[in-house]
């Protein structure tokens, strides 16, 4: 079934967050420098304004939204970039990185010829996306598959990508939310729900395998729902 977003409460989100620091924290030596730095400028410079120019003490209450504003910001990019680096080779990884994402309801293995070469599927304002992973092989998997989906939701754009590293592929790995998220809007969020459930009943093939890209995969997630929760 394509998973769809669930609210998150504000103590649910404090959790993600905490998740989401140790998670980085662990595999990237920059983050605490950056994330102090990003944290602390808003207010060395107003302190500075408050000595120099005179500036009113309340300015000290901005720059605490900002100093937020500015954590998360670094948290989001550095969580992201520690998450697609460990997401390359890694089976089930185009979904895990996708999972989540906003606007897009996502169905991971519809199609598959073993565990590491599969097709997942996302449906949103773009229309239907079909993302290959395994090599030249699913190539050919992933037009049995359009063809297949092409029946049910008709004018609907359908989009297929081949991700990877390899020659062949249309793109990395690590591109793949930002592909999702630069693909024009053809169709209204109400139909795209109507979309996702007549796919959903066609079934799915295989479920992706169980593995460490998953879990690392949901620390990232959490940072970027918490981040970008809002905007």
């Amino acid at each position: 079934m394509a998973k769809q977003q669930e609210k998150e409460t504000f103590g649910s989100r404090l959790k993600t967050i905490g998740m989401a620091i140790k998670f980085t924290n662990q595999r990237d030596k920059w983050f605490l420098p950056l994330e102090a730095a990003a944290i602390l400028l808003p207010f060395v410079i107003v302190t500075a304004l408050v000595v120099f120019a005179r500036f009113p003490l309340l300015w000290y209450v901005s720059s605490l939204f900002v100093a937020l504003l500015a954590g998360l910001i670094v948290l989001n990019m550095r969580t992201s970039k520690v998450v697609n680096e460990e997401a390359i080779g890694k089976p089930g990884a185009a979904y895990a990185l996708i999972d989540g994402i906003r606007g897009w309801q996502v169905t991971p293995g519809v199609a598959a010829l073993s565990e590491t070469q599969m097709v997942h599927r996302a449906v949103g304002k773009a229309g239907v996306v079909l993302l290959g992973e395994g090599g030249g092989k699913v190539r050919k998997l992933l037009g049995q598959e359009k063809k297949r989906i092409s029946r049910v939701v008709g004018s609907t754009p359908v989009y297929t990508f081949l991700v990877g590293e390899s020659a062949g592929d249309d793109f990395s790995v690590t591109e793949v939310r930002k592909r999702l998220t630069q693909l024009p809007k053809n169709i209204e969020s109400k139909d795209a729900n109507h979309i996702a459930k007549r796919l959903d009943a066609l079934g799915i093939g295989m479920a992706i395998p169980k593995g460490p890209m998953p879990t690392s995969a949901n620390a990232g997630k959490a940072a970027r729902r918490a981040a970008l929760r809002g905007r």
